[in-house]
C-alpha cells in the first residue's frame, strides 16, 4: 500500500482530482450521490473515471447505463483501490469513487488518495452518530497527509421537508462536526428511489421527475464548484 501512496503523491500535481463518496452506514445515498455527480460532470464534458468500491458493485450496471462514456472499474479491496486511483487520474479530470458501507481499510484508503471527501448524511441519529465517526477517520486522515486534505464537505440527504424540525437539527448536528455542509440537499423523491432501478438519472426523467430533477442539479452545481479542474485537454476520446 505505501508504494501505491508515494505514486498517487508523485501524481499529485495539476487539478486533477478524486472525490470520494464515504460514510460508513449504508442506505445514506452513497451510490445515488455518487452516480449523478459522474454522469452530471461527464455531461459537462469532463473526462470522469467512476470507481465502484462498494462490495455489493450496485453503483457498476448503474453508471455504465446511465453514463457509458464513463471509465468504469470496480475495485473492493484497499489496495486495488489506491493501484486503481494511481492509474486513472493521469487520463481523467476526476475520478469518483463510491466507497464501502462501513469503516473498513477501503473507506481508510479512499480518505488516504482523495482530494475532496462527500459523506451522506441522513438525518436520524443513527445516520448523524455514523456521519460523526467517519468524520473521525477524516481527521485521522488528515494528520498523516498534507494539512487539509482530504477537503469535505456534508450533504444532507433523504430530506422529506426543509422546514421540518428534524431536518433543522440535523443540520445544526451536522454542522457541529466542523464540515462544511452544503446549502442544498439530496431530497426523499420518488423519482430518486426509482432512478437505481430505471438505470438512469433524474433529470432524465421525465415531467413527473421535475421536482427532483432541479433539487438535484442545485445541489450537482453547489457540489461542482468544489470540483473544477480546467478542461485543458482536446477532444475526448
Amino acid at each position: 500500500m505505501y508504494a501505491c501512496l508515494q505514486e498517487w503523491a508523485r501524481l499529485c500535481h495539476g487539478c486533477r482530482m478524486l472525490v470520494a463518496i464515504v460514510n460508513q452506514k449504508g442506505g445514506v445515498g452513497k451510490t445515488t450521490l455518487a452516480v449523478h455527480l459522474a454522469a452530471w460532470l461527464r455531461a459537462e464534458g469532463r473526462r470522469v473515471a467512476f470507481i465502484d468500491a462498494d462490495g455489493q458493485a450496485s453503483s457498476s450496471p448503474w453508471i455504465h447505463a446511465a453514463a457509458p462514456e464513463v471509465t468504469l472499474v470496480t475495485h473492493h479491496a484497499a489496495d486495488e483501490v489506491i493501484e486503481a486511483a494511481v492509474r486513472l487520474r493521469p487520463t481523467h479530470d476526476l475520478v469518483i469513487a463510491d466507497g464501502p458501507a462501513n469503516l473498513s481499510e477501503t473507506t481508510r484508503a479512499l480518505l488516504l488518495v482523495a482530494d475532496l471527501a462527500i459523506i451522506p448524511c441522513g438525518v436520524t441519529l443513527p445516520e448523524l452518530e455514523s456521519t460523526a465517526a467517519t468524520v473521525r477517520m477524516l481527521h485521522n486522515a488528515r494528520a498523516v497527509r498534507s494539512p487539509g486534505l482530504p477537503q469535505a464537505l456534508i450533504v444532507l440527504t433523504r430530506i422529506r421537508d426543509r422546514r421540518f424540525h428534524l431536518t433543522r437539527d440535523a443540520r445544526e448536528a451536522a454542522q457541529s462536526l466542523g464540515v462544511p455542509v452544503c446549502r442544498n440537499a439530496f431530497h426523499l423523491r420518488e423519482a430518486v428511489a426509482d432512478a437505481p432501478g430505471q438505470r438512469t438519472v433524474v433529470w432524465r426523467m421525465g415531467h413527473r421527475a421535475r421536482a427532483a430533477a432541479l433539487e438535484t442539479t442545485q445541489l450537482l452545481s453547489e457540489l461542482t464548484e468544489h470540483t473544477y479542474v480546467p478542461t485543458d485537454h482536446g477532444a475526448d476520446t
